[in-house]
């Protein structure tokens, strides 16, 4: 085994994104109460393969990397597909984790934390909430037009204008929601300091702090990708197709 992937303890582990802090409650290891034993002994223990649980944790512990594309000259169709991909989806699986998670902690630090994760759990649930309609909106009425201009750019065939009249128009809406989601997250970042855990903060809260800014840095590089090459580019191709 290699000693160095093998070092670090429970806590160390669980500290670094919710998504570990589930990989080691999978295998029934308490990260509460053994935050300061080696991950290696507590799978062990428990008779787990030492490896395998390391590689499913090396996995969750990845953080997401940055994603550069050519936005300005890919076709619509594929920069919806990259957005849908890349974000949508992560939006989709992460949001509700998130709200799990602190739904457990609003229990859990109630005595020491209470009024923060009451601040933090109120401006997350109506973020979550707007998000997971925005995506719908994107992905059933929006998008499916974006990519039917950029379909009819490409063979030439003729194309109506939409039901609501403009592109423009659920562009509209989708940059207030965007300018609402990013209100959200910096409300965010003020309630909880910048996501710097109080120095008594356990694993799990650590944890949900880091997976907090890791959204936030999605969901700001989602927001600038349509805000500056989506829409635009949408607005433009249909104002190209029907004058």
């Amino acid at each position: 085994m290699n000693q160095t992937v093998a070092a670090g303890t429970v806590g160390d582990w669980t500290a670094r994104n919710f998504r570990c802090v589930v990989v080691v409650e999978k295998y029934g290891i308490d990260f509460h109460q053994e935050a300061e034993v080696p991950i290696d002994e507590a799978c062990r223990q428990r008779g787990l393969n030492v490896e395998a649980v390391l590689s499913e944790l090396q996995a969750a512990a990845a953080p997401r990397q940055a994603v550069s594309g050519d936005w300005a000259n890919i076709s619509l169709r594929e920069l919806t597909k990259h957005i849908n991909a890349r974000h949508h989806e992560y939006l989709k699986l992460e949001l509700p984790r998130l709200r799990q998670r602190l739904d457990r902690m609003a229990g859990r630090h109630g005595e020491r934390d209470g009024a923060l994760l009451s601040r933090l759990h109120t401006v997350y649930c109506s973020l979550q909430e707007e998000l997971e309609l925005h995506l719908h909106k994107e992905e059933m009425i929006l998008f499916p037009v974006i990519n039917r201009y950029d379909s009819a750019a490409e063979t030439g065939y003729p194309i109506g204008a939409p039901p609501f009249g403009t592109v423009r128009n659920p562009i509209q809406m989708m940059l207030r929601e965007h300018d609402g989601a990013t209100e959200s997250l910096r409300q965010m970042r003020a309630i909880t300091r910048d996501y710097v855990p109080a120095d008594y903060a356990c694993a799990n809260f650590r944890a949900v702090f880091a997976s907090l800014e890791e959204l936030e840095a999605d969901l700001l590089e989602h927001i600038r990708v349509e805000n500056e090459f989506l829409f635009p580019r949408a607005a433009e191709l249909e104002k190209a197709l029907l004058g």
